[in-house]
């Protein structure tokens, strides 16, 4: 288990994946997670399915990634995977429609690369999925939950929905700037994601594989070379 060099106590929240992740983008890791503070990314998270990384390993150097048009993603393992919200409250935003990727291509990498300076900000502050692709915001008593590149058509619950943690509210995509199935998730202290700023938070338990065995771990924030998985 990593630890976030910043004063900020961290919020507890529920583990939001069934299954085995790995956090390459994380506080655990470095802060800010995504190399910026907009959007309240501060302390975001990022999970990509442990099958997923290395299915990335074996074919993004090869010819099949890079000549021969991408990798299906009918081949991921974290596309369709449920998402449990990670805290109780009430829905203020669900944003769907979105259309979803059907493969994973080098131009998706040339496209997160260059977002930024393609993207003006009026075009994102008119629709955040231009960034995001389908998302989520809930309220909560701990703050804003914001989860994003969601499977279009997955959005189990509708705005002013009540929710529990732990609820199945949406399905892992590929929408957004994406560069593959994953799903981006942080904490904010205001449901205005321009001029929010992101809230630190860790999972309430979770397990690490090491040396071999399953270790439960409690308010832990996880390090971006840590194979993750809820609690059975």
């Amino acid at each position: 288990m990593s630890e976030c060099r910043d004063s900020q106590a961290p919020i507890p929240v529920t583990f939001p994946l069934v299954g085995e992740w790995f956090a390459p983008a994380s506080p655990g890791h470095r802060v800010p997670s995504h190399g910026t503070d907009q959007l309240g990314q501060r302390y975001a998270y990022d999970f990509v399915h442990a099958e997923d990384i290395d299915l990335a390993r074996r074919f993004s150097i090869g010819l099949r990634y890079w000549l021969g048009g991408g990798i299906d993603l009918k081949l991921s393992r974290g596309m369709n995977a449920p998402i449990l919200s990670p805290i109780s409250g009430k829905v203020i935003a669900a944003k769907d429609g979105w259309p979803e990727r059907r493969r994973a291509t080098p131009l998706d990498v040339l496209g997160a690369l260059t977002a930024g300076l393609r993207l003006t900000e009026a075009q994102i502050r008119s629709d955040y999925r231009t960034i995001a692709g389908n998302y989520l915001i809930i309220e909560g008593r701990e703050g804003f939950a914001f989860l994003a590149h969601l499977t279009t058509g997955s959005l189990r619950v509708a705005e002013r929905d009540a929710v529990f943690a732990g609820q199945h509210i949406a399905d892992v995509g590929d929408t957004g700037n994406s560069t593959a199935p994953h799903l981006h998730f942080h904490m904010m202290d205001r449901p205005a994601l321009w001029i929010a700023n992101g809230l630190l938070c860790c999972f309430k338990t979770y397990e690490r594989f090491e040396k071999d065995e399953w270790h439960v771990v409690e308010n832990g924030i996880p390090g971006s070379d840590e194979r993750l998985r809820s609690c059975p």
